[in-house]
């Protein structure tokens, strides 16, 4: 008798230990790096796709070596016809069998990215998410999108999202941007409403690439309109000239400052009609927060940044300090 159930623990413990060493096969095998995938590549799930024909596809698109491995871990994993959920995956290589599986039934998503730089026009802005991969749907008319609606900045979406959708969300970004912003501003600066606080933000966003100057720009603008003095703003000239559909790409000339347009600051008092790109928030955040100053004018430094100055005289020595550091350059470069 104690033979016997000698004999059959020694059969229950070699069937306990075979089992054992199976499992843990199993699980090798399904994590271990996937030879096969030899880079990295982006799948895509369409809609309606049962795991056969998910499995099927991974295996034309040499992702996976053995589709009946596959299918049999999904069995194991989630019974006998697992959900996958539709979309874009992004598949490292070598990546394991499991590790394909637990994304999709997780629904792990790659997501795509689109930037809207600071400054640029609505037009523009228009073309970058017209032109965007995997997006779907129809575009807007341009009409619908105003300058200065749409905040700048990084937007990820995933495969198959709407055009018109996306654009919601950025118009969506500067309407919240504008509205948590504007009972912060500083109720002195000659500033009364939202739109105008975008307007005066896209000039100084187009004046101006640097960060720490932002302030002080949008300063000598806010004194300019308490003194009740023009703007006198380039970037308005060239924006009148196209209106954000292309650069000027010519040197500014007097016929262009003497243009009647509305949206010419040496032209007209005060702000023009609308703004005049889609500036930034920290273009926003300087114009309804100005720095404290009693500059008046401002020109190029020929090294990036800006000079200041608080009148006429200062200035005017600035602009001719500017030249000769321009026609230096241009004489050096005539030379080499």
């Amino acid at each position: 008798m104690i033979k016997y159930l000698l004999k059959l623990l020694t059969s229950f413990s070699i069937i306990v230990i075979f089992c054992f060493v199976a499992i843990f096969s199993i699980i090798l095998y399904y994590n271990a790096p996937n030879s096969y995938h030899k880079e990295d590549k982006r799948f895509i799930v369409e809609s309606g796709l049962t795991l056969r024909e998910v499995v099927n596809k991974l295996h034309s698109e040499q992702i996976i070596k053995h589709p009946s491995a596959f299918l049999y871990l999904g069995q194991l994993i989630k019974g006998i016809d697992p959900k996958v959920r539709y979309g874009e995956y992004f598949f490292e290589k070598n990546i394991s069998y499991y590790k394909i599986l637990h994304k999709m039934v997780r629904g792990n998503i790659f997501f795509r990215k689109i930037t809207i730089a600071e400054g640029l026009s609505s037009h523009s802005a228009y073309e970058i998410i017209s032109n965007a991969t995997g997006l779907v749907g129809d575009m807007p008319n341009i009409s619908e999108i105003d300058e200065g609606s749409i905040l700048p900045e990084t937007y990820f979406y995933s495969y198959n999202d709407s055009k018109k959708f996306l654009i919601r969300r950025m118009k969506g970004q500067m309407t919240k941007a504008v509205d948590e912003l504007w009972p912060k501003r500083d109720k002195n600066i000659p500033i009364k409403n939202k739109k105008d606080a975008l307007i005066l933000a896209s000039i100084v966003e187009k004046e101006t690439g640097v960060f720490s100057e932002r302030g002080y720009v949008a300063s000598v603008f806010i004194n300019r309109l308490k003194k009740g003095m023009k703007l006198q703003s380039d970037p308005t000239i060239i924006y009148s000239y196209a209106f954000g559909n292309k650069d000027l790409e010519r040197p500014i000339r007097l016929s262009d400052i003497r243009n009647k347009s509305s949206f010419n600051t040496y032209n007209i008092y005060g702000l023009p009609p609308k703004p005049i790109c889609n500036p930034g928030i920290e273009s926003i955040k300087a114009v309804l927060n100005p720095i404290k100053s009693n500059y008046l004018y401002f020109v190029a430094s020929g090294y990036g940044d800006h000079i200041f100055s608080t009148n006429l005289r200062d200035h005017n020595r600035n602009v001719m300090r500017y030249r000769k550091i321009i026609r230096e350059r241009k004489s050096n470069n005539s030379i080499q």
